[in-house]
């Protein structure tokens, strides 16, 4: 069995030392991505130790790229440079306040393997016949990634080709600072992934290989993406800040519109976005897993979760809802809203209290919700829309881009979009053919953009959606999430996205120096960029000095 090491280190990236080597990564699930493609592609178990300098956290990756609790027992040498090459790790890692994802290094909206999926698991569905007989009854709602896409019908396995894959190009970042119960969780988020990893089986009614798919609707913008250096904070903003304050050193810090979250020792502050000024501050037992933006009964509210509990603080309220979760429950904000699924009973949250929500028919998954309406479907589709205050259904047929294509995984919904990979019959996930990733309305099931692609580059990444809802991305493509059409294709220059914050993206350049994507420009800096509220007009970054700053737009004077 190999093993490898994951170390954060000071200068805010994440170490993993292999085989005598050591590469660095922006985030632990870049790390982890890697380490999974690598188990699948030797076949080899990989037994890896996340380690802060405190405390680890043992895991293990088998060798189809699933993660799962390590066995019990004392561990062995670490396969790696000797410890003394090793940067030295201090309490920093990285999360998200947007797509709803654990408070850790990569959980959206998103996985189920190391090698991608969403606070907002990977996307696959499952394919046992008993797994279909789980999802029947109501036990396994959802499948794959929570809330992410239908479970498939139990039918006979393909056989897969094993391709050689491209370096991972998924993973939001994270929380900045982590702390020992920060390392906790850590371990707590990748269990949870191997809880939800189930294999995919595709339908293949014909022993052919699936043939070359072209497609005249493919967007393929014209991305001159350059590559620049910045003297800004950050590009087209001003370099002189908004206001400023002053966090504990070892705080885990995230921010959108609604408010910055400070976690701090058992200490939990909420400050108001606009101001730097404190809204909200109260005790915690344990630290937040999940935090996000979301609507509860049409009204604006930060929503976060602590154990068996979660708060939602209502804008223009100086004291959070403080709601009773059932037991074992995952929460999920692939919609605009928060799904709560325990056992087979789903609910969201409300002005009063939780409020059921209607369990959909069997062989179907819920998947988002959002405008009181919770989405549902099938393995072909439709999707099913039903009203959960009103019982009113409606049905969404997805228009498929070819006649001779069919479904051959879902990946996500929610936001009103619905992105899945279709393919000849017989194409699967991994068989490394040409594919159509394809993102439609869930207005009128029309498409609304359609690439051409190949297994190998999409077929087990994660859709993961951005903080403020403007931009999605899956492996190397990003998408306006709004219109959904596809803004970039940015593997030409090597550079790998981490979750959006407003229209800006986080991002490094091979593997290597961090950048910020702003429009049809990578800016290298080091700028560690939080969120982007108030409609675009202001940015919110942590810095090094353990300040948290907000710098407004320049206006076209100061550009000019």
């Amino acid at each position: 069995m190999t093993r490898a090491l994951i170390s954060v280190s000071q200068d805010g990236f994440t170490y993993l030392s292999l085989n005598g080597a050591t590469s660095r990564y922006s985030d632990t699930g870049q790390a982890m991505t890697y380490l999974g493609d690598y188990a699948r592609e030797t076949a080899t178990p990989v037994s890896v130790t996340i380690d802060n300098g405190n405390q680890g956290v043992d895991v293990l990756i088998d060798e189809t790229g699933k993660v799962g609790a390590a066995p019990s027992g004392p561990p062995a040498s670490t396969d790696s440079t000797d410890s003394s090459t090793q940067p030295s790790p201090d309490s920093s890692a990285d999360t998200e306040l947007g797509t709803g994802s654990a408070v850790a290094p990569e959980i959206d909206g998103g996985t189920t393997s190391a090698s991608g999926e969403d606070v907002s698991g990977t996307n696959s569905p499952a394919s046992t016949a008993d797994d279909g007989a789980e999802a029947a009854n109501g036990e396994e709602y959802p499948l794959g990634t929570p809330f992410s896409g239908p479970a498939t019908p139990a039918a006979p396995k393909v056989k897969k080709t094993r391709v050689r894959k491209h370096a991972p190009r998924n993973r939001p970042q994270r929380l900045k600072k982590i702390t020992v119960p920060g390392l906790v969780l850590i371990g707590i988020a990748i269990l949870m992934i191997g809880a939800f990893v189930i294999p995919n089986i595709v339908p293949s009614g014909s022993p052919d290989s699936p043939q070359t798919i072209g497609s005249e609707q493919q967007v393929n913008p014209a991305s001159e993406l350059s590559v620049d250096s910045t003297d800004d904070v950050v590009p087209s903003f001003s370099n002189s800040p908004k206001w400023e304050t002053k966090v504990p050193k070892d705080a885990s810090v995230t921010a959108s519109d609604r408010g910055v979250l400070v976690v701090n020792k058992g200490k939990l502050q909420v400050l108001d976005a606009t101001t730097g000024e404190e809204r909200y501050s109260g005790e915690v037992d344990e630290a937040p897993t999940f935090a996000v933006d979301t609507i509860i009964d049409g009204k604006p509210a930060l929503l976060w979760q602590a154990g068996d509990t979660a708060e939602a603080l209502f804008d223009g309220e100086s004291e959070p809802m403080r709601y009773q979760l059932p037991q074992k429950a995952r929460i999920t904000s692939a919609g605009t809203s928060v799904l709560i699924k325990s056992g087979n009973k789903l609910s969201t949250f409300g002005a009063d209290g939780l409020v059921n929500v209607p369990t959909p028919e069997p062989g179907s998954t819920p998947m988002a919700i959002e405008n009181d309406e919770l989405f549902s479907s099938d393995w072909n589709g439709p999707v099913k829309a039903e009203n959960i205050k009103s019982g009113d259904e409606r049905s969404i047929d997805l228009e498929p881009p070819a006649d001779d294509l069919q479904i051959i995984d879902w990946i996500s919904a929610g936001h009103g979009k619905a992105i899945t990979l279709w393919g000849e019959q017989g194409a699967s996930t991994n068989s490394g053919h040409r594919i159509q990733l394809v993102v439609h309305s869930l207005e009128d099931g029309s498409i609304l953009s359609t690439v051409t692609t190949t297994t190998d580059i999409v077929g087990e990444m994660s859709w993961v959606r951005g903080q403020g809802g403007q931009r999605a991305y899956i492996g190397p493509y990003l998408f306006n999430l709004e219109n959904g059409l596809l803004l970039m294709d940015t593997s030409s220059k090597d550079i790998n996205l981490s979750e959006p914050r407003g229209t800006i993206v986080p991002c490094t350049i091979d593997n290597e120096a961090s950048c910020l994507l702003a429009g049809q420009h990578a800016y290298r800096t080091d700028t560690r960029l939080l969120a982007m509220t108030d409609g675009g007009n202001t940015v919110i970054v942590d810095g090094e000095d353990s300040t948290i700053r907000a710098y407004d737009k320049k206006s076209e004077t100061q550009e000019q």
